[in-house]
């Protein structure tokens, strides 16, 4: 007898390889969006730690003749969809303005946008000022939590959120 396949089990072993590698490719998608949306919350974490440490002194910034420790980290409509703003606050308001220092606009990756953001659904101003740092959401300690809910372009529902508290301490959930 002769050792070896014969056609039919050729045939069949490939189809069999092909199959498991259809499966195994067609989740990649999905996942790959949901391993940028985990990407995306932890920029934004590490974004609003820097804006931490130069309120704790590591970082000062020039405003003009003055400089100041206040930073933070803002986000607007009309800034473009999946972007928010990491600035320094130079007129002390703890609100984002014009007038301020733009330390660089951050921006997302194509497939994830930041699809709410709260206590105010319009804006959102995550403030820090030294000693400790304190922490201020939109210009005031009234607020306990910020949370900014980062989502897929391509799927609303996929979401992780970002939460802030008082305390400067900074979640992803």
């Amino acid at each position: 007898m002769d050792k070896g396949f014969t056609l039919i089990e050729l045939i069949v072993s490939m189809l069999i390889i092909a199959i498991l590698s259809t499966i195994l490719f067609m989740g990649r998608g999905a996942s790959e969006k949901r391993l940028y949306l985990q990407i995306a919350a932890f920029t934004l974490s590490q974004d609003l730690r820097e804006a931490q440490e130069i309120a704790m002194g590591a970082g000062e910034i020039s405003c003009g003749a003055t400089k100041t420790f206040v930073a933070g980290v803002h986000f607007d409509q009309t800034l473009p969809i999946g972007s928010y703003l990491l600035f320094a606050d130079c007129n002390g308001n703890k609100k984002w303005q014009s007038s301020d220092v733009s330390i660089r606009q951050v921006s997302l990756n194509k497939d994830v946008q930041v699809c709410s953001v709260s206590p105010v659904q319009s804006g959102l101003d995550v403030m820090f000022a030294p000693p400790e740092p304190l922490v201020y959401f939109n210009g005031s300690q009234v607020e306990s939590e910020a949370v900014i809910t980062l989502c897929l372009k391509s799927q609303p529902s996929t979401q992780t959120q970002v939460k802030v508290n008082l305390s400067g301490r900074i979640t992803i959930e």
